[in-house]
């Protein structure tokens, strides 16, 4: 038999196909699958050590080879010594495959490694080099808020309660034939004198409802002032006195998307029947959570608690109850479901009986609420008064008060010293909503300056309780307490206004309040007379008074010094130099504190009123995006 022949490239030609290359092993020497990795040396240079001694394999290797159908993947077999009379073509394609295959393994193991080394340097780097977030982080954007309409709730008149009826929604009778309940308001145009549109509307579910009286309406359209143009002559619309017979609420739109300045007042003036007096009360901005201090529950005081929803989502209200001996449990104060333009009323009595001093913080889900107590006392048969307790400044380590008002030492004597009138003498109230007693510095100021205590003023607060401090010992005037403590606490002054033993007397509540800021509106109620209190418990303060008309046009503006530790008390009429609405007031200098003091001109009523919230500017909200 004749040798077979060689190719150009080395490889055999098999017998019977002179001239024609092979394509590829004999289908005994294809059949027989390469080793296993599992069964190479693992040791490393295993595939470096193979190639050096076959080296003519690694020649052949080079070569490509196009295998007449691919290699099955199948567990390795040893391999067995070719059959006796096998042709030596077979047995070389044999020695020729194996090596190949050994090369393939050894070079997938190289990349495996590599693969390996690889991954395990990417780690590392990673571990020592940290990379960006799988969080993109994008840098928070302020986005302007479109100006809202500006909303104040007015609680309605004082009512009798019928027997003696606690829980929601008592039933009520008519206070007297005498009793007159107004409510007076002011919104300011903007910098062109552009009127917004406002109107005082009953509190209602109906959207639609006719409003009770129209106080502006904003022109179809608004004219763009010309760059560096002056502000024109300031301009505002006035509600003057308007009779209510239940809870309203003040609404004024923006005006060129910028908010309204609104407020308004309440009074309750009667001169006969059980709630005889004088009550008022500043319309409120809703909020989701209020203080009020200086209800009392004890035999022949009522306090009516009202909660009021001037918004289009329910709102669902949980009471705290302080009492003069800590915290109150009771199940009605949790859970009080208040339906959109709805108001519900809560005996006070039902939840907290037989309390001298008595603090609320009522908290709302969902929609933002008002919050009143209407607070009366019959002495007997003798009237003792009515006022609406508002909202004191939230809990704070340092609280100022002004608008109090002391009688001469031996009247005030006389009338506390009455059977049951041991409330009727002037008082601060101290609420201690935290789990630790407080000690309290109280700091007086008078007209003439600071006034001296006993004990120099210091006393302990009782914790979860509302603790009271007598000041009927005062000399008669006008002043301002301010009350520093080492944790949070929230205040009221009890003040009382009476002629003469036996008859009847009047109270009023002045609370806590905030400093005034820029451009608060002080409205001036009808059916009562008024006197602006104004304190700066240190350094000194400056006053910034524009008078506004009863046409609302606004008139040249007055400046008032307030002294550090001293009260100023001004009539706003004589200010103004005649009749006005109001004022828009402005501090500046050392925080300056203010209220309004009221008196009834025909009876003993006193009332305090607090200066209402400046309506807000522009406002944003940082948006922050992410993935």
């Amino acid at each position: 038999m004749n040798e077979p022949e060689q190719s150009k490239s080395g490889a055999e030609v098999p017998e019977g196909e002179p001239g024609t290359p092979a394509t590829g092993p004999e289908p005994d020497a294809a059949a027989a699958p390469p080793p296993a990795a599992a069964e190479l040396p693992a040791e490393p240079g295993a595939a470096a050590k193979i190639a050096a001694e076959q080296p003519e394999a690694t020649a052949a290797a080079e070569t490509p080879v196009t295998s007449a159908k691919p290699a099955k993947t199948a567990k390795p077999a040893k391999p067995k010594r070719p059959a006796a009379g096998k042709p030596a073509s077979s047995r070389r394609a044999e020695r020729a495959a194996a090596p190949r295959s050994a090369l393939r393994v050894a070079a997938g193991i190289a990349s495996g490694l590599g693969i390996a080394v690889l991954a395990a340097a990417v780690v590392a780097a990673g571990t020592v080099f940290p990379g960006q977030p799988a969080t993109a982080r994008i840098e928070p954007q302020n986005a302007k808020l479109p100006a809202g309409q500006t909303v104040a709730n007015c609680p309605g008149p004082a009512q009798l309660l019928q027997s003696a009826a606690a829980g929601t929604d008592p039933q009520f009778s008519p206070a007297s034939t005498s009793a007159r309940t107004q409510v007076t308001g002011i919104a300011t145009g903007n910098q062109q004198a552009v009127l917004p549109t406002s109107f005082l509307a009953p509190l209602s579910a109906d959207p639609g409802a006719a409003p009770l009286a129209r106080i502006s309406q904003q022109p179809d359209s608004v004219p763009t002032p010309a760059p560096g143009a002056p502000p024109s002559p300031g301009k505002s619309g006035v509600l003057a006195g308007q009779a209510v017979g239940g809870a309203s609420v003040l609404r004024a739109d923006p005006v060129a998307g910028q908010h309204t300045n609104a407020a308004a007042v309440q009074s309750y003036s009667a001169t006969d029947g059980d709630l005889r007096g004088l009550a008022a009360a500043s319309c409120q901005s809703p909020s989701n959570d209020v203080w009020l201090v200086g209800a009392s529950t004890e035999v022949g005081r009522t306090a009516i608690l009202t909660l009021g929803n001037s918004s289009a989502t329910a709102a669902t209200v949980n009471l705290d109850l302080y009492g003069g001996s800590g915290q109150i449990q009771s199940a009605g104060a949790r859970g009080i479901l208040i339906p959109p333009g709805t108001e519900r009323s809560v005996v006070l009595a039902g939840l907290a009986p037989g309390q001298k001093n008595l603090a609320v913080r009522a908290r709302s889900n969902g929609g933002a609420i008002s919050a009143v107590i209407q607070q009366s006392a019959l002495r007997g048969l003798v009237p003792g008064g009515v006022e609406f307790l508002t909202p004191v400044a939230a809990p704070d380590q340092a609280q100022v008060i002004t608008g109090i008002q002391t009688l001469d030492p031996a009247l005030a004597g006389e009338i506390s010293g009455q059977s049951g009138y041991s409330d009727a003498q002037t008082a601060l109230q101290v609420a201690v909503p935290g789990a630790s007693d407080a000690i309290v510095q109280v700091q007086v100021f008078g007209q003439g300056g600071p006034a001296s205590l006993p004990n120099g003023g210091v006393f302990t607060a009782k914790a979860g309780s509302v603790t009271e401090l007598p000041l009927s010992g005062l000399p008669a005037g006008s002043y301002t307490v301010q009350i520093s403590a080492p944790s949070a606490v929230t205040a009221a002054v009890r003040s009382v206004r009476a002629t003469k033993a036996g008859d009847p007397v009047d109270f009023a509540m002045a609370g806590a309040s905030l400093k005034i800021s820029d451009s608060q509106l002080l409205v001036l109620p009808a059916g009562a007379a008024s006197a602006l209190s104004f304190s700066a418990p240190s350094g000194k303060g400056q006053l910034s008074l524009t008078p506004i008309g009863t046409d609302g046009a606004y008139q040249p503006a007055k400046s008032l010094d307030v002294s550090g530790g001293t009260t100023v008390l001004i009539d706003p009429q004589q200010l103004a130099g005649g009749p006005v609405s109001g004022f828009l007031v402005s501090a500046s200098g050392d925080a300056v504190y203010g209220a309004q003091l009221l008196t009834q001109p025909d009876g003993v009523g006193l009332s305090v009123l607090s200066l209402p919230r400046t309506a807000p500017g522009p406002q944003s909200l940082k948006i922050a995006l992410g993935y």
